[in-house]
């Protein structure tokens, strides 16, 4: 059954974009080129996810802007096999996070949680902060379940409207965007490409 807060995070996505049109897109994503730590962390992503290289996760904190301890990133270090490979073989976050994503001191990162489904699950968890959960007006859920209500709303809107994916995947085919590598990334991906600029770094 489909979450009544996944249709609102449908219809928010189609009203974001619903008076978009190509230049437009063009000079949003211009926020990429224009940015230094945008396009490091752009370079480390495509490392990662498209390329598929192992994760140090020190290194994982600091591009995707975490505050981890120490002891909770190198358990899944000394794990990383056995942990990866429940997330692709369970793909089941809310467990996971019960099991991994709770430190030592009892707190929950829900977030790093949402991010590491991503990497290894492109194609259907994307990954979520709390700029983005607060945009779609979920600040008062549980994260992980904020995280699987914009998961359904993302899927319901790629479903219904390849127009706007297109449009988006055309802007970003242009050169000055190839090192966006847009034509290899998840739908997902793409939706999570717009609002992580605008919300994450733009402030929109």
């Amino acid at each position: 059954m489909i979450d009544k807060k996944s249709i609102l995070v449908k219809n928010k996505i189609k009203e974001d974009l619903r008076i978009i049109n190509q230049k437009e897109l063009e000079s949003f994503f211009e926020g990429f080129n224009n940015n230094k730590r945008n396009y490091s962390f752009i370079q480390y992503y495509n490392k990662i996810v498209l390329d598929k290289e192992k994760i140090k996760f020190s290194e994982f904190s600091y591009q995707w802007a975490l505050h981890l301890p120490k002891d909770f990133y190198t358990g899944f270090d000394k794990n990383y096999n056995a942990r990866i490979n429940e997330i692709k073989l369970e793909k089941d976050i809310k467990s996971f996070h019960n099991k991994f994503c709770i430190d030592n001191n009892g707190k929950r990162h829900g977030s790093f949680c949402s991010k590491l489904f991503h990497i290894f699950l492109p194609d259907e968890f994307p990954p979520v902060d709390n700029p983005i959960r607060k945009h779609f007006g979920l600040q008062k859920e549980d994260f992980i379940t904020a995280v699987l209500i914009i998961k359904e709303g993302y899927e319901l809107f790629i479903k219904e409207n390849n127009e706007s994916l297109d449009l988006i995947r055309d802007v970003l085919s242009k050169d000055k965007f190839s090192y966006l590598r847009a034509d290899e990334v998840s739908d997902i991906r793409i939706l999570d490409m717009y609002y992580w600029l605008g919300e994450s770094r733009l402030g929109k």
